[in-house]
């Protein structure tokens, strides 16, 4: 299973996108209130992606790898906290939940595409 998440549209582009949802924005002490911002933020534009892409719920009963595919100004382990928003929001969609029952490994990739593409599969050894 894979959908595309396009990159927020801010007024700096990437620059302010990396500023906002890096992991070295939490590092610096980034407030509750906007975490939590950050995360309603995120559940709603994958579940917004997920029904646009006609991605049914399926939810999985056995552990996954998930992929995740970037195209920013980002360091690929900064993608972190990126990524734990978008897992949360496929629990009960595609994934039972983000214990390490059911997922079992997840990655972060460079690519040259113009979004986020993540990518959802049986998990392998």
């Amino acid at each position: 299973m894979t959908f595309t998440i396009p990159y927020p549209k801010t007024k700096s582009g990437m620059k302010q996108f990396s500023k906002r949802f890096g992991l070295n924005a939490i590092y610096a002490g980034k407030h509750w209130a906007l975490r939590q911002e950050d995360s309603q933020y995120w559940h709603t534009t994958v579940k917004a992606c997920l029904m646009q892409q006609r991605v049914s719920q399926r939810v999985s009963v056995k552990p996954v790898t998930i992929s995740f595919y970037w195209n920013d100004r980002l360091d690929c382990s900064n993608h972190a906290y990126i990524a734990k928003m978008i897992e949360d929001s496929l629990k009960g969609w595609l994934i039972q939940d983000d214990s390490r029952r059911y997922v079992k490994k997840i990655t972060n990739e460079f690519y040259d595409g113009d979004c986020i593409t993540v990518e959802i599969k049986p998990y392998e050894r």
